[in-house]
């Protein structure tokens, strides 16, 4: 089994709970139903989440484009590099995405919400904490591993990425940081699932919320020509032998980017 394939299996396992959960409360039907896609406020909200990562889109297929803008106004008040404004506007679209939800949700919403985390059970509570636990020290330990500069695409972007072989990055996973992310999002829909969020059709938008960051990955891992990118070297012997060195992207071969960068979550 490769490393996507068990970045799918975790994601898919962590699911699980979430199903049983729904089950229990009776909304199994209603928290897979497309009925959603019939919702102008259910689409709205998605437009809302989805624009994130369609910015992550453009900038990973046109980077150079992005660094274009990225020296004019008003990006460029974000920050003087390519890098930091794509750290900046990150910023930005979490605020969009936390303002669409909020808006989704409405005051009855908000009110179901936590009623159904006063009412959820200890067993799912322990999940979560498992969840959040394991999925937020993915996302810390790829900051620490390779910094802003890998996180924000750094290599196409023209800062040097420090190559990490260690934690996290050799736990099996080739997006852990994605994992990671999703991990947290299940975690959370566990213990708000209920009667009134599943009518607003709340675990549909949580679900592609979470395929969102498989499509990211898969899109990861092809090059802007569409060539796939092998996946990530464990040790840094292997590295060496490959005529890499353990840190900074002046060691790696003529053409060939840094396997070790994501996003952040």
């Amino acid at each position: 089994m490769g490393r996507a394939e068990v970045d799918l299996a975790v994601v898919a396992a962590a699911l699980l709970p979430v199903l049983l959960r729904a089950a229990q409360l009776g909304v199994l039907a209603a928290s897979l139903s497309p009925a959603c896609l019939f919702e102008a406020s259910w689409w709205a909200c998605l437009v809302g989440v989805f624009a994130n990562y369609a910015m992550h889109g453009f900038i990973w297929t046109q980077p150079k484009t992005f660094a274009a803008l990225s020296a004019q106004a008003p990006l460029s008040a974000l920050g003087g590099h390519p890098v930091d404004v794509f750290a900046g506007l990150e910023v930005v679209a979490k605020l969009v995405q936390g303002s669409s939800l909020l808006l989704f949700l409405g005051a009855a919403g908000r009110s179901a919400a936590w009623a159904a985390l006063w009412a959820a059970p200890a067993w799912c509570w322990a999940v979560l904490v498992v969840a959040v636990a394991a999925g937020q020290t993915l996302n810390l330990a790829m900051y620490s591993a390779i910094g802003n500069a890998g996180v924000y695409y750094g290599f196409k972007l023209g800062r040097e990425v420090p190559w990490a072989s260690g934690f996290p990055f050799n736990v099996g996973l080739r997006h852990p940081q994605y994992v990671g992310v999703v991990l947290t999002l299940y975690g959370g829909l566990l213990v708000l699932l209920c009667e009134e969020l599943a009518k607003i059709y709340f675990p549909q938008l949580v679900l592609v919320w979470a395929f969102m960051y498989v499509a990211m990955s898969a899109m990861e891992q092809v090059n802007s020509e569409g060539q796939e990118l092998e996946p990530p070297l464990q040790h840094t012997r292997g590295l060496e032998q490959a005529g890499y060195r353990p840190c900074g992207s002046r060691g790696r071969p003529a053409g060939q980017p840094p396997f070790r960068q994501q996003r952040r979550g």
